[in-house]
């Protein structure tokens, strides 16, 4: 029995290290543009997640804005607290998007 437990936990923590790390290359590769002449503000809209506190990180890993998301509705962040350069917006340790302000 413990052999048995043992493994579903082993399969289990290999099927959910697979899983966020393609998660996380998805997220690389679509990552966004903005022009803060066009777009004065980003919205965002993270489903199921109502509750959960939120991270906007420059490049080098520093926190430039955070929060928490109140709905599953769609939220704004204004481009004019993010100054040029990439950004990823991380639940978590989880990077859910990466984008650009320009």
């Amino acid at each position: 029995m413990k052999t048995l437990l043992r493994k579903t936990a082993i399969v289990t923590a290999l099927i959910c290290a697979t899983a966020l790390s393609a998660f996380r290359a998805t997220a690389q590769d679509e990552r966004l543009i903005y022009s803060k002449g066009r777009h004065t503000a980003i919205g965002i809209t993270v489903d199921n997640a109502t509750g959960a506190e939120y991270t906007i990180r420059d490049k080098n890993g520093n926190v430039v804005l955070q929060g928490r998301i109140k709905s599953n509705k769609t939220f704004f962040i204004p481009t004019t607290k993010l100054g040029k350069g990439s950004y990823r917006f991380v639940i978590g340790s989880l990077v859910l998007q990466e984008f650009e302000i320009r």
